[in-house]
């Protein structure tokens, strides 16, 4: 992740609405693609062993899905701004499928698997490239802000799922914008107030 020089800084508002767009389109990309896992997986029982072959109207929705994902990133990349919009929605896009063949990994070990965590991973990890970048936000910062809100969407299940699959494409990118609004706030430094003089004593004749 790079920081943006061309066209100056975007505003805080051009900025949340590019977040707000590409939320939506996650949505889509979010609520499509269980569909497709459920309609694949959803009768099957967990412990067969017998691979079940996808449909070929399911893989469509599948990849529906996975596009809307795409679009997302783009539509971010593109309305915060980014120098380089198209190279950095299909990074993101690369990004966020790797960060969900990681988590599926990572939740197999511990046998908590759940097929929302891994796409809230991705979200994040898509969002951390393509959201334009200015010199004070750091990728460790975002990375930590999305490795975070994962966890807590993970707990979230655990605890009242309907919560967590709401939350599951709503969070991860703002939350990104958020770790950045931190971030220019420490680079700005505290508030400095001008010292007001004190008027003097008048000596009495």
């Amino acid at each position: 992740m790079t920081a943006a020089a061309a066209g100056g800084r975007i505003s805080a508002r051009r900025k949340w609405a590019a977040v707000g767009a590409a939320t939506l389109l996650l949505a889509v990309s979010f609520f499509t693609t269980q569909f497709a896992v459920y309609s694949w997986l959803g009768d099957v029982d967990p412990e067969q062993e017998e691979v079940v072959p996808m449909t070929a109207s399911e893989a469509v929705i599948l990849g529906a899905g996975l596009l809307a994902a795409g679009a997302a990133f783009g539509a971010l990349a593109w309305l915060s701004r980014h120098p380089r919009p198209l190279r950095a929605a299909a990074v993101a896009w690369l990004m966020s499928l790797v960060a969900i063949v990681i988590c599926l990994f990572l939740l197999g070990l511990v046998g908590q698997f759940d097929p929302f965590t891994p796409m809230v991973a991705g979200f994040g990890a898509g969002g951390l490239v393509a959201l334009r970048a200015e010199p004070e936000h750091t990728v460790g910062r975002r990375a930590t802000a999305g490795l975070l809100i994962t966890i807590y969407v993970f707990l979230l299940l655990r605890i009242y799922w309907p919560a967590g699959v709401i939350a599951s494409p709503l969070l991860p990118l703002p939350v990104l914008a958020w770790a950045d609004a931190i971030a220019e706030r420490r680079a700005a430094g505290p508030p400095t107030v001008a010292p007001t003089a004190r008027p003097g004593r008048q000596r009495s004749r």
